[in-house]
């Protein structure tokens, strides 16, 4: 595990912490959530596949019958596993939502280092789409009337920006989102920011406004993350942390392995789970610092109230020991932040 810069805890100070931090937590998943916390299923295990069948059934009441599915991966890039999604990941979420007796899934996808068909190609993403039977949507080919422009009020997007009709109309999405640090200005990427990919880069009609351009070089671009997650909820977020970037990314950094798979209907929730992952796998610079819920991300998405307003919000559900473990240990970071502010 890669060391981070960051003050150790005594043995008898984690316990305490990881005692207090029990309070928060449901081990096996069967105690109803109160209405104030955010469940999150967190699995560790070397075998993902298993990991992510076990998350889903900590869920319990996913309920995606009849329904057709849009789902949400992270081919930013055609670089391998962390940068873009696992394709055996891909497989055994869209087997996880085929055994939930969903609808027609359609992939979405829109990547920032190139082209969306291209990439998928190079990922074989073509190839499994016809072994799954699942359709392949790269938004760049949707045809002009297909974009709605959305401006939320207080929104720091200039313009707004556009995402799918259907995605405005409310259909049903389910993320699949990598867990890394994110050296261009977003400090992390994981469910908030996996969202980006829905937006368009390009105005679909009039000047030709680029998006993107507008994102990266603002001084608002975390709290712009946040704010496109305003425009839809989905029913559910996958987070693949089997293996994580804990430097660099989001195509290329320094790895880290938690063999973690964690799953949760709240973004916020997801995504602090997410940053004590990186912080206890020792990732540095912006996202090791300061209390996790002052990440300007999450920050930002608790002042539009999208999740979880605090630690005290998730409730981490695990199915045995060495998930348990990791939970205590998520939890204590979360808490350890949060006397500092």
């Amino acid at each position: 595990m890669t060391q981070g810069k960051r003050t150790p805890w005594s043995r008898r100070e984690f316990v305490a912490r990881s005692s207090r931090a029990l309070a928060g937590l449901v081990s096996l998943g069967r105690e109803e959530p109160s209405q104030s916390a955010s469940p999150v299923a967190l699995v560790k295990n070397p075998d993902k596949s298993a990991a992510l069948k076990r998350a889903l059934e900590l869920m319990e009441d996913l309920d995606f019958a009849q329904k057709g599915i849009y789902l949400k991966p992270d081919f930013n890039s055609p670089h391998g596993f962390p940068a873009s999604t696992d394709p055996d990941m891909l497989r055994d979420v869209v087997t996880q939502l085929r055994e939930r007796n969903c609808g027609k899934i359609t992939v979405a996808e829109r990547s920032g280092m190139g082209i969306t068909r291209e990439i998928c190609e190079k990922i074989g993403i073509p190839d499994l789409a016809k072994r799954l039977d699942f359709s392949l949507l790269p938004l760049e080919e949707l045809p002009a009337e297909q974009w709605r422009r959305a401006l939320e009020e207080g929104s720091h997007w200039s313009k707004g920006v556009e995402v799918p009709d259907w995605l405005a109309a409310g259909a049903p999405v389910v993320q699949i989102c990598n867990l890394k640090t994110h050296r261009f200005g977003g400090h992390f990427s994981a469910s908030l920011k996996n969202s980006i990919g829905l937006v368009a880069k390009h105005a679909s009609a009039g000047t030709r406004r680029n998006y993107m351009a507008e994102l990266h070089s603002s001084p608002d671009q975390r709290v712009m993350i946040a704010e496109v997650n305003q425009l839809y909820r989905p029913l559910l977020a996958v987070m693949d942390a089997s293996r994580v970037f804990v430097d660099g990314g989001p195509e290329a950094g320094d790895l880290a392995y938690p063999e973690v798979v964690a799953a949760s209907r709240d973004r916020v929730a997801l995504d602090a789970v997410g940053v004590a992952l990186l912080r206890l796998h020792g990732a540095g610079g912006p996202v090791s610092r300061g209390p996790v819920f002052e990440q300007t991300q999450i920050k930002r998405a608790v002042e539009l109230k999208l999740g979880s307003q605090s630690p005290k919000q998730i409730r981490v559900l695990t199915p045995d020991d060495e998930s348990r473990n990791v939970a205590f240990q998520v939890m204590a970071v979360l808490e350890k932040e949060e006397e500092k502010k």
